[in-house]
């Protein structure tokens, strides 16, 4: 599925969670193992592969053990300053 602005959180959820399930399946790992490189627990880890919604840090946790970490650069670029950007906040509105 390709995720657009029109997904629902939950089809996000879901799809981010069969893209990391998929990720550790070729790195192989068990689930049991991705929860020890992690620290995490394997209910954790299933409920990140099955859609249900874990907190940010679980997610940069297991990808930086899948070796994706870097995904999230691009996924969310940093910004660089524009001029423009410079020049509106020396003036007032």
């Amino acid at each position: 599925m390709k995720i657009s602005f029109y997904s629902s959180t939950n089809e996000v959820l879901s799809e981010i969670g069969n893209r990391i399930k998929a990720a550790r399946i070729a790195m192989p790992a068990t689930q049991k193992e991705l929860a020890e490189l992690t620290n995490l627990s394997q209910r954790t880890i299933s409920n990140l592969e099955t859609g249900k919604d874990v907190s940010f840090s679980t997610v940069i946790d297991v990808l930086r053990a899948l070796g994706q970490l870097q995904s999230l650069d691009i996924m969310i670029p940093e910004q660089g300053t524009r001029p423009s950007d410079i020049a509106a906040l020396g003036k007032r509105r």
